[in-house]
């Protein structure tokens, strides 16, 4: 089976390669290494950014099986500093996708897309994106699912964790940055403490992926272990 992991040189992409590659899949990884300066993986790789749809075009008419999608800007702040960029990144790329792929997709959202709630939420509750984030994440799993019926969609919890040994670990995480802190002797500060955090190890969305590509899951998936209050962490 022929994989392409776009974005597959980042904080998920890490061990996921790691995983396939030893499971026998075929696998290339495109990547514009944002935060690298070079590719240490003795992985198939081709360097670009998804806003060039003319190289990932090339690329995506190949004949893949299957395609993870985990390219896009992260975060409420990164998002909103350049919002064209962000739509660019986020929903555009996606919709370019879409136009020159005809295979599996499994695309990595995030239960951001949900907003505030005081109760517990599931696949089928109500969607209020606070963020330029959010709102992309929501566009583009709509383009994929009117588009495509076998497709996987995961809603990811906040991330933490190691995955392999090369990638950059994310140190805009709560659980990452605190024991970051803790482990240089720093003050761990927090601002209230009773907010809430669906945690989910970096590991575990591999498990998922390789899962969806084993059985061929269709659907859209909330994924995150157990709930957990900072002040807790």
């Amino acid at each position: 089976m022929k994989i392409l992991i776009v974005g597959g040189a980042g904080y998920i992409g890490g061990y996921l390669t790691d995983i396939l590659n030893k499971n026998k899949y075929n696998v290339t990884v495109y990547d514009n290494l944002l935060y690298e300066n070079r590719y240490l993986k003795d992985i198939n790789f081709v360097y670009g950014d998804v806003s060039n749809f003319s190289k990932i075009n090339k690329l995506l008419r190949k004949k893949f099986d299957v395609i993870i999608w985990l390219a896009a800007l992260v975060g409420d702040g990164a998002c909103a500093t350049n919002p064209e960029l962000t739509k660019l990144i986020n929903y555009d790329s996606v919709i370019n996708m879409l136009k020159n792929f005809n295979g599996k997709i499994i695309y990595m959202s995030t239960c951001s897309v949900y907003g505030q709630s005081k109760t517990l939420i599931n696949e089928n509750s109500k969607q209020k994106p606070l963020s330029l984030y959010a709102k992309t994440k929501i566009d583009s799993e709509k383009a994929i699912t009117s588009k495509f019926n076998n497709s996987c969609i995961f809603r990811l919890g906040t991330l933490y964790g190691i995955g392999d040994n090369i990638s950059r670990i994310r140190l805009d995480l709560v659980v990452n940055i605190l024991t970051m802190k803790a482990a240089l002797g720093q003050s761990l500060e927090v601002f209230g403490g009773n907010q809430w955090r669906p945690l989910l190890h970096v590991r575990d969305v591999t498990y998922a992926i390789l899962f969806a590509i084993e059985n061929d899951v269709k659907g859209t998936f909330n994924i995150s272990d157990k709930n957990y209050k900072i002040k807790d962490l």
